[in-house]
């Protein structure tokens, strides 16, 4: 049960769900959700790997796991992501689901013996402040809210890769914060595309779109930055899929 749970957490799971919501989630609210991803998973490499504070002793894991031990990614990344929808839609059922979620996901760690209690603490705690910047921003009204934490996201991204933390994590984080920054007019209006699409369709685009990040991380894992320049253009890809769509279904 407890492996079962420790895999809703994984930041590769979270990673393909904010691609999926990304197209899913109505009036633009899946780009926050997306971006709280990327924010958290950045900052938890920065902050694991700065800290550098020892996991429990090997003899009492019940599951693999690598890195420092605080904070706890699963934990951080998960209460990000879904603070960030529950900012957004505000329906009692959704927080309930999401308390549920990452209580589960975080008492995991814990009892796979791969995490200090501390460690999922400050996970949940860090990772509720991320999803509450990805959503807020710091409030400067001439700047998109989500825009503000995908600028940390590139900063913090270039300090990890500098550092050699998490390489080719950190380049995919950096290339799709990169690519959504500077395509960020592009979002604005393919985000008015799918209100009018019917589920179906704005999931096929989420599920496609995954699966290509899929073979974008597999096909170039082996190329120097190849990663990188991957989800750079991923991002721009994702980005751009909606007004595509659109127009292509104009034309049928």
């Amino acid at each position: 049960m407890w492996v079962a749970w420790t895999l809703v957490g994984d930041e590769k799971f979270y990673l393909i769900a904010g691609i999926i919501l990304f197209f899913t989630m109505g009036k633009g609210a899946g780009v926050s959700a997306a971006v709280a991803v990327l924010f958290s998973g950045s900052l938890n490499i920065a902050l694991k790997y700065s800290l550098n504070l020892p996991r429990p002793p090997r003899e009492f894991w019940r599951a693999e796991a690598s890195e420092p031990s605080f904070p706890s990614g699963h934990s951080q990344v998960s209460t990000s992501f879904w603070t960030s929808i529950v900012l957004q839609v505000r329906r009692k059922t959704l927080a309930v689901f999401s308390i549920i979620t990452v209580t589960g996901v975080s008492l995991s760690r814990a009892f796979l013996m791969v995490h200090y209690p501390w460690d999922v603490a400050g996970g949940v705690l860090i990772g509720f402040a991320c999803g509450l910047f990805s959503v807020k921003g710091f409030g400067f009204k001439n700047v998109k809210p989500w825009l503000q934490p995908l600028a940390s996201t590139i900063l913090i991204s270039i300090v990890n890769i500098a550092n050699g933390w998490e390489v080719s994590a950190s380049q995919a984080l950096l290339g799709l914060a990169s690519s959504f920054t500077l395509a960020s007019s592009i979002i604005d209006r393919s985000m008015r595309i799918p209100d009018s699409l019917s589920l179906p369709e704005r999931l096929a685009m989420g599920l496609g779109v995954s699966l290509v990040a899929l073979l974008v991380y597999i096909s170039s894992a082996s190329i120097p930055y190849g990663i990188l320049a991957g989800f750079f253009l991923l991002g721009l890809f994702m980005a751009s899929t909606p007004l595509s769509y659109g127009r292509f279904k104009k034309i049928l």
